[in-house]
């Protein structure tokens, strides 16, 4: 990844005003619903970051438009294949978060099994877009990289369910390294092995209630009641007495202890070696996988769009680079979902070209709709060139190259703004910034 700059050739320009005043992703006032709220039905975080820029930034060249508008229109067509893309995508998360922890060296056991994880969802994705025989999916399928390598070495390498913490420990599989392998045993084999110390002790003492024991302050122990501390041979070293027994130490214990220990730390400092040269290998695979998350994302998006065109009743815009817009039945996206149940939306027709008619005034009483009418008709244009299908009967959209709008009317006390004076700001922005081709 690097940064450049906005290709403004490709992209609608939004002003800051705009994009507040028609709320596409944020809202001046609380508990406000978006129009990113209402779109946003993608089933991974990077669908929806993806969606809020498509939402800022839509398209302005025909072609790129007319692609996505054709695969939104193939997935309404093809619901099964629709579910299936979505049971896949829906398991691989937030890809792009994963992999930018690996370049940062910050990422944990558990998080690599979840990469893993998503590459395997990433291989299911590509075939399933292989066999549509859709040339934009088949063109998705050549880009997506399970990255077959990586994954299988995840997959050996780590344990099924690692922690969350590599300190924890027990991060490395069985059977990868052998010293680790050999620690292990000492480390965690240890109970049968004081079990047979136990019972050895016990009969060559004759001491039937002999245990052993363990705490922080010496170690491992051997216990002993006092009915029985004559039978303690001399070679044990008395550590500690208490009201009912004695607790005693062993050289063989002690060695024991030793050994224990030794090989927790040894274990911790093989596992840290073997999972660091793991992501080491893992970061070699940023590219691939960034591209990945990429191509995941814009199917996350298409699919949405399909979603909703089936849930909110939206059609397929025409899009075209004529310098008309033609809108029959338009609704407001955002407004006709926070309706009462049961209330239909009263549709608008909007109708602008640059012959006959390149302007509309409307009028009307408080409450009769006149804002709702000019952010609607921004909206439903926006919604057609990023691709989507739009809330309308028909729409013929001539593409634009920016939208303004000057509705409603508020101060910026923080600034020293009177409402007139960020009315005059907004409406000199409009006249600074037009073109031929712009929507106001």
């Amino acid at each position: 990844t690097s940064i450049s700059r906005i290709e403004e050739d490709r992209y609608m320009w939004l002003d800051r005003f705009t994009i507040r005043n028609l709320e596409l992703v944020n809202s001046a006032n609380d508990n406000a619903v978006t129009l990113f709220d209402v779109l946003d039905h993608t089933c991974t975080p990077m669908g929806a970051r993806l969606l809020q820029k498509w939402i800022i930034m839509p398209l302005k060249e025909l072609k790129p438009i007319q692609e996505r508008l054709g695969m939104v229109e193939y997935f309404v067509a093809k619901s099964e294949l629709q579910e299936e893309f979505l049971t896949h995508i829906k398991q691989i998360g937030d890809l792009e978060r994963l992999i930018s922890k690996v370049g940062l060296q910050k990422v944990g056991p558990r998080e690599l099994v979840a990469l893993k994880r998503a590459l395997y969802h990433i291989e299911s994705v590509k075939k399933l877009a292989a066999d549509s025989k859709n040339p934009f999916l088949i063109k998705i399928a050549d880009q997506l990289n399970p990255c077959l390598t990586i994954r299988e070495r995840i997959e050996r390498e780590l344990q099924p369910e690692p922690p969350a913490l590599l300190i924890k420990g027990n991060v490395i599989a069985d059977g990868i390294d052998e010293d680790l392998d050999r620690l292990r045993k000492i480390a965690f084999g240890g109970k049968d092995y004081l079990v047979q110390i136990q019972k050895r002790e016990a009969e060559a003492t004759g001491i039937p209630s002999l245990k052993i024991a363990f705490n922080n302050v010496f170690g491992y122990y051997l216990e002993v009641t006092h009915t029985h501390k004559d039978k303690v041979p001399e070679g044990w070293i008395r550590k500690q007495t208490l009201v009912n027994a004695e607790r005693y130490i062993t050289p063989e214990l002690k060695e024991y202890e030793d050994q224990i220990l030794g090989a927790e730390e040894k274990i911790q400092a093989i596992e840290i070696r073997l999972y660091n040269e793991l992501m080491y290998e893992t970061a070699s695979y940023i590219k691939p996988i960034q591209l990945d998350s990429f191509l995941i994302a814009q199917l996350d998006c298409l699919l949405c769009f399909a979603q909703l065109a089936d849930k909110n009743h939206y059609n397929k815009p025409k899009v075209t680079n004529d310098k008309v817009l033609d809108i029959k039945g338009g609704r407001h996206p955002v407004i006709e979902k926070q309706l009462p149940v049961g209330q239909e939306y009263i549709t608008n027709d909007v109708y602008l070209d640059t012959d006959s008619q390149q302007i509309i005034m409307i009028t009307g009483p408080n409450m009769a709709g006149k804002s709702a009418i000019l952010r609607q008709t921004a909206l439903i244009v926006l919604m057609a060139q990023m691709g989507s299908f739009v809330p309308a009967k028909d729409a013929e959209v001539g593409i634009v190259d920016k939208i303004f709008t000057r509705v409603g009317a508020s101060d910026n006390i923080s600034s020293g703004e009177s409402t007139f004076m960020v009315e005059m700001n907004e409406t000199a922005s409009i006249l600074n910034n037009i073109s031929d081709d712009s929507l106001i």
